[in-house]
């Protein structure tokens, strides 16, 4: 409508003061709704001022429609930026799409397939084969990257692809050693700073840095086991959160660009989930019993969230860490429960955020006339 305005509004300084006033929001997130017979996705909405209720109910029946077709999507490889990479199972093949439920105009784009993974020991069996296809940085659909991790004795080797115009093209490799043969990788973690990080069994994080192809390992805080998930903090750091029982424990790492994370962990906050709910008065009370626990679903950027699945119930809660605030937000359908106690399933939560920076046509200067005040 204004060229005058879009040239002010699309300026990097607005934008930085802006977003420091108004920093992205949360508008809900993507959860699995595991069953043996019929796996699927569902996007849920959290509530929204007015001036996003339209925009999150449009993308959420997006993301539904595209998910409930037979029961086909079978997982969530990475949202980032308004964009999310899914993978569907049709007559038996699987495929990979890239959706963008709030780009209005934009359809599904389904990505080439994926390369095999060559492992260097086809008579030995890997104890564990990790995948994962992951968007760019800006969210966008360019240099988008495929990394496959596996390990067969004490070897861990890792192959980087990154999509071109040509196709997947050749891998980039990195190798390393785990401590010992009992040693084993059990969880490939969402990518955090251009790199992705594995839980594993010998009370270490092992990381693999995608543009350089180079493996790195921190030593995880003192008596922290498997059940954690990390987030990008400012600078150059990643936040660790960690739940035990009740218990949620944030800790914050420097990463300092020399080494392989000098400095050590900080624990900067910790607090019991359930005294923080009981004491809001929610209607939904919990009745705790031997065994139960919190496992760590998903984590939002600088530690500002963290969903929590709490196994017995089927149950989401959303904690946002600098309040304290704890919201049950979704619960899995009661005939789901039963696998949950035992074992059988989990949920999976990936948070989808409000698009950052946002995208603005294209704007030549020349288009303003120099003697407009607003411009001088």
């Amino acid at each position: 409508v204004s060229k005058r305005w879009l040239f002010h509004v699309s300026d990097p300084a607005f934008l930085c003061l802006f977003r420091e006033r108004n920093p992205p929001r949360l508008l809900g997130f993507c959860v699995s709704n595991r069953s043996p017979q019929c796996p699927w996705y569902e996007f849920v909405q959290l509530p929204q001022s007015p001036e996003l209720a339209a925009l999150v109910r449009r993308g959420a029946s997006s993301c539904n429609d595209a998910f409930r077709r037979s029961c086909q999507c079978q997982g969530i490889q990475h949202v980032r930026n308004g964009r999310l990479i899914a993978w569907f199972s049709n007559d038996g093949r699987l495929k990979h799409s890239i959706l963008a439920p709030l780009l209005a105009g934009e359809s599904e784009v389904v990505l080439p397939p994926t390369p095999p993974i060559s492992p260097p020991h086809r008579e030995e069996p890997a104890l564990g084969v990790f995948s994962r296809i992951i968007l760019p940085e800006d969210g966008s659909r360019g240099f988008i990257t495929l990394v496959y991790l596996w390990q067969v004795r004490r070897n861990v080797r890792a192959e980087v692809y990154v999509l071109r115009s040509g196709g997947w093209g050749f891998p980039a490799t990195a190798m390393t050693e785990v401590p010992n043969a009992a040693a084993f990788l059990t969880k490939m973690l969402p990518p955090v700073r251009g790199k992705v990080f594995m839980v594993t069994s010998f009370g270490c994080i092992l990381g693999l840095d995608l543009a350089a192809a180079r493996f790195l390992k921190l030593e995880l805080p003192a008596q922290i086991g498997r059940n954690y998930m990390l987030s990008s903090a400012e600078g150059s750091g990643i936040y660790l959160v960690n739940a035990d029982g009740f218990q949620l424990s944030v800790w914050l790492h420097r990463m300092m660009s020399n080494s392989d994370g000098a400095g050590g962990w900080l624990l900067v906050d910790s607090f019991c989930v359930r005294e923080a709910y009981s004491s809001a008065g929610h209607n939904w009370v919990w009745i705790p019993q031997d065994g139960d626990f919190l496992g760590v679903a998903a984590v939002g950027d600088n530690a500002e969230f963290v969903f929590l699945d709490y196994v017995r119930y089927g149950v989401v809660l959303y904690v946002h860490l600098r309040s304290r605030v704890v919201e049950k937000v979704y619960e899995q359908a009661p005939y789901h429960h039963g696998f949950f106690r035992l074992g059988l399933s989990h949920i999976h939560v990936s948070p989808f955020m409000m698009i950052w920076p946002p995208v603005f046509p294209t704007l030549k200067r020349d288009t303003i006339k120099s003697n407009d005040p607003a411009v001088l």
